[in-house]
């Protein structure tokens, strides 16, 4: 099975004072990005934001479906992704990702961190981000 998700972006000025609409192809976001929301905080977004939720939105439908499958349905799940972003010799790279995950199931603290870890190891953003250090924490809620 092959899959194919389509987004757009579009940009008018210098990096610096111009800006663009970023937007998903089934029309679920479409907004402002900007190099200042990039280095401040704009009313925009950037795509190290877009990355991060990605990433955590890949990672928490992971941990549900590994959940599942091990006979305990989530009953609430909830990722914060964090994106590392800084300038290095070659230019400005996104070193590391956070993913903090809380959440709630009929499982051990044990058991929910290690699906954790193998959602974080196998969800597909994971897998096409290896070449950043992805960090997680994992805490199941009493």
């Amino acid at each position: 099975m092959r899959i194919k998700r389509r987004a757009t972006a579009s940009w008018a000025g210098t990096v610096a004072d111009g800006g663009g609409r970023i937007g998903v192809g089934s029309g679920a976001f479409e907004g402002p990005f900007s190099l200042k929301a990039r280095v401040e905080d704009a009313a925009a977004t950037n795509p190290e934001e877009l990355i991060g939720a990605a990433h955590a939105g890949c990672f928490t439908m992971s941990v549900a479906n590994l959940l599942g499958e091990h006979g305990t349905p989530a009953e609430r799940l909830s990722t914060e992704a964090t994106v590392h972003l800084e300038q290095q010799d070659g230019g400005f790279s996104i070193t590391r990702i956070e993913l903090a995950l809380t959440g709630s199931a009929a499982v051990d603290a044990e058991t929910f961190a290690r699906l954790a870890r193998q959602a974080k190891d196998t969800c597909p953003v994971s897998r096409a981000l290896a070449g950043t250090e992805i960090e997680l924490t994992a805490t199941l809620d009493d």
